[in-house]
């Protein structure tokens, strides 16, 4: 199995509950999760390292089945920090993403604590309440949460036809603001460069605890999502 992630947190956490790790010249990461090979990437937040990262694992290692692990803002007000969503659909502004496969999205969604949701992937982050409930007006029903590369990651599985699920963790909620200098915080990729994040912080220190907070809440869920992750990968199918 593929496992794409964007930012090193969400490496991190997944790569803790890991055996038998090693890396590859290509900087990719073998592994054995459960029962499970797998090949890891985190290639970085944002569409455009998001597509080169899956491209290169699809095109590298030919794997049987791709997963999408990540966090990702709540759309909907029912999604609470922490809980975990699988991708029943996908969106980007290009329109609806190929659908993930029947199979590993009942397989995760009979996880506990696993509801499916809508996700959709939009290239600068949600980052006050009213931008969140605009994005929600595009959602037709149910559960919703915003990312920035599950449906750049469907593409490309799609494209080679191979089956995925994208499965992520919320880190903050629909009423819940992120400080707002990090959409100027962005590279030409699309990914935000903390060391702009830092400088802006920095010059906006009241902007401190809602940075801490989303930090937190990033770690908090990704170390929920690999927890979820063991289990989902010690299943023999």
């Amino acid at each position: 199995m593929g496992i794409l992630t964007a930012i090193p947190e969400e490496l991190d956490a997944i790569l803790s509950v890991a055996r038998e790790v090693r890396a590859e010249r290509n900087g990719f990461l073998r592994a054995r999760i459960g029962v499970t090979e797998v090949v890891l990437a985190a290639a970085g937040d944002g569409a455009g390292k998001a597509g080169r990262s899956a491209a290169a694992l699809c095109e590298t290692y030919a794997p049987a089945e791709i997963l999408g692990a990540g966090v990702a803002g709540a759309l909907s007000p029912e999604l609470s920090a922490g809980e975990l969503v699988a991708s029943r659909q996908i969106y980007d502004a290009s329109g609806p993403a190929p659908a993930p496969d029947e199979r590993l999205l009942s397989r995760a969604l009979s996880g506990a604590g696993v509801r499916s949701a809508t996700l959709l992937t939009v290239a600068k982050p949600a980052l006050s309440p009213s931008e969140k409930a605009v994005l929600a007006t595009s959602i037709d029903g149910g559960a919703a949460a915003v990312d920035m590369e599950s449906a750049v990651w469907a593409r490309e599985a799609a494209a080679r036809g191979i089956p995925y699920v994208v499965i992520r963790a919320i880190s903050d909620e629909a009423g819940e603001r992120l400080p707002r200098y990090l959409s100027t915080c962005m590279d030409e990729d699309g990914s935000i460069r903390r060391s702009k994040v830092v400088a802006q912080a920095l010059a906006h220190p009241g902007s401190i605890p809602e940075l801490l907070r989303m930090r937190r809440r990033v770690r908090d869920g990704a170390r929920h999502l690999a927890a979820f992750l063991e289990r989902f990968l010690s299943e023999s199918v």
